[in-house]
């Protein structure tokens, strides 16, 4: 049965990654309605599941990331392209470290925090949702990611920081602080998904560690279901990732965050009800 779970689990975040809508929150949500009661271990696979998406993300946008890798290209565009992924990395270790570390610590300490784990996502997408809408209203465009300023590039990666919180949408937060900043749309997804790299592979080290300081499995499952969902999410990621793309560049989210926080606080609702 927990195969079956995975490979399914694996679909969502392979498609529902590249829209702002937290794909780690409807993963966790969809773990708990298929009877993975331990938030911990949803969260860990929430994790596993991104290294997926990350792949595709790395093969898509492969030439640039040679690019920003490489030292000995030296042009300004690529430099401020450096700084940017640089600087918004460690903005969201100074925010997403502690986040991490205290929301994981009162998950194992805690078991009130993981009976109302679909509230916090609820209510998370939610607040999702009036970001997209601020940013929305808001927008200008015009500027380039190597327009930003240094002090904006640590800004936004503040903001990811915050997006370790399941619920909390990584893409929707980036973009809307990117409109935010009069980025234009289309450099603002590239942007969105290439600082995912450090975040999303940051992350997951992070979580790795933290379950080998405390002598615990780092496989919420056996490793190779583990091994294979990445591998389907990766596949199915890579597969839908540009129609996404086009779909992200002509509608705001915002309403489909509505939809899917008043839902699962509707069905954390329903838990609760007597049979």
């Amino acid at each position: 049965m927990l195969f079956w779970i995975l490979l399914l689990l694996a679909f969502l975040q392979g498609v529902l990654e590249w829209l702002p809508v937290s794909s780690e929150g409807q993963i966790i949500t969809v773990s708990t309605l298929l009877g993975i009661d331990d938030p911990t271990s949803a969260l860990d696979l929430a994790l596993w599941l991104h290294l997926g998406t990350l792949i595709a993300v790395s093969v898509k946008y492969h030439k640039e990331i040679f690019l920003y890798i490489n030292p000995r290209i030296r042009d300004p565009v690529t430099v401020q392209w450096r700084w940017f992924l640089v600087l918004s990395t460690i903005g969201t270790i100074i925010i997403g470290v502690p986040c991490y570390l205290l929301f994981v610590s009162y998950l194992e300490l805690t078991t009130s925090v993981g009976e109302y784990i679909m509230l916090i996502i609820g209510v998370a997408l939610l607040v999702t949702a009036g970001l997209l809408f601020y940013a929305k209203k808001q927008q200008k465009s015009g500027k380039q990611i190597e327009d930003l300023s240094k002090k904006e590039m640590t800004l936004i990666g503040l903001f990811q920081g915050f997006t370790i919180i399941p619920g909390i949408s990584r893409s929707g937060v980036t973009m809307s602080s990117l409109f935010l900043l009069s980025v234009d749309k289309e450099e603002a997804i590239k942007g969105s998904f290439i600082m995912s790299i450090p975040a999303v592979l940051g992350g997951f080290i992070l979580n790795l560690s933290f379950r080998l300081f405390n002598n615990e499995s780092i496989f919420p499952a056996e490793w190779w279901m583990i091994v294979l969902a990445v591998m389907i999410t990766a596949i199915i990621g890579y597969l839908t990732m540009e129609l996404f793309i086009l779909i992200a560049r002509k509608y705001n989210f915002a309403i489909v965050c509505i939809i899917l926080g008043i839902l699962t606080i509707i069905l954390f609702t329903l838990r609760w009800v007597p049979s």
